[in-house]
């Protein structure tokens, strides 16, 4: 086995695996973590010439694997601080289209709640109209029966005295034709 696993790690990248994932394929090759690790992130600085690396897998221009993994903790906390930025601003831009949606179901909502008091207000006017024109047709047909009963009285009155004047005439009548 080599002991410079940089060109298995650009494979794996190639192949689109995670950097997680490529540490634990590599350790399962029997490479150790330091090497790993170390190698990434001469991956990472760009320059993949295996002769930077000493036999131990550490970087020859590195003072001590300290150092190395003092890196691999900041590459992390760089790596993992970036993926929370970014879901943070997936998690924000989702929330935004909530509250839009609210916002619109909010007006549509306010919106209904106007049009229906507006209906309310209608209804209670067309109601208080139609009982006022109810009451004033209910006047006039007092009126009406009242000047019924008082064309009944008169008819009453009148008619027989009209009957008699009638038969009066008709006699009269009937003394101009003898005549």
């Amino acid at each position: 086995m080599a002991t410079d696993p940089t060109s298995e790690i650009m494979e794996l990248r190639n192949q689109g695996l995670t950097d997680n994932i490529i540490v634990d394929e590599l350790t399962k090759r029997g490479y150790s973590q330091e090497q790993v690790y170390t190698a990434l992130s001469h991956v990472d600085m760009g320059s993949s010439s295996p002769s930077s690396f000493s036999s131990n897998g550490s970087f020859s221009g590195m003072p001590s694997s300290q150092s190395s993994e003092g890196n691999i903790y900041e590459r992390i906390e760089s790596i993992t601080e970036s993926i929370v930025d970014e879901k943070w601003d997936d998690l924000i831009a989702e929330v935004k289209k909530i509250i839009e949606w609210k916002e619109r179901v909010e007006s549509v909502q306010s919106k209904l709640n106007n049009d229906v008091e507006k209906l309310k207000e209608d209804f209670k006017t067309l109601h208080q109209g139609v009982l006022g024109k109810v009451e004033e047709y209910d006047k006039r047909m007092i009126d009406v029966g009242t000047e019924l009963k008082a064309v009944g009285k008169v008819f009453k009155d009148v008619i027989p005295e009209f009957v008699e004047n009638v038969k009066e005439l008709k006699g009269i009548t009937e003394n101009v034709r003898k005549k």
